[in-house]
């Protein structure tokens, strides 16, 4: 009984955090023009402001990028600064993530999210984990 419940908790635990990357996805995707997909930053790319990007601005936008990260500037990106620019992009998608959900869900407005603030997601990971069941048996078996 131990061992089937610690499967079923890993389960759940993998179709929430695959719930939540493919929210996070559908997000970027849907923000009205701030993103295209996930790692597009269409303001950051639109240089000129008219509101289109040409494919001179997405070049322009990864040179910078890629020179930004070579900070040794020796002209060729080591590892060390590769995981660190990854690292650094991680970590700004985080706070404008965060953010967005403070935004969405602080329902009182005091810069937290409590418990009970948060308890509506859990519906979608109810949903994700109905939609892995395929035998609808109320658990999810390893293939």
């Amino acid at each position: 009984m131990m061992i089937h419940t610690k499967k079923l908790l890993s389960a759940v635990t993998l179709a929430g955090l695959v719930a939540a990357s493919l929210s996070t996805v559908a997000m970027a995707q849907g923000r009205g023009g701030d993103h295209m997909g996930p790692m597009f930053d269409f303001a950051a790319m639109d240089v000129d402001a008219d509101g289109r990007v040409t494919k001179g601005e997405v070049a322009a936008y990864r040179t910078a990028r890629l020179t930004a990260m070579d900070t040794d500037k020796d002209g060729n990106l080591s590892a060390a600064e590769l995981t660190a620019g990854q690292a650094e992009q991680d970590q700004k998608r985080g706070e404008k993530r965060a953010a967005r959900m403070l935004e969405r869900q602080d329902a009182n407005k005091d810069g937290v999210l409590s418990l009970a603030e948060m308890t509506p997601a859990a519906g979608r990971v109810d949903k994700m984990f109905d939609r892995v069941d395929t035998d609808k048996d109320g658990a999810i078996t390893k293939v």
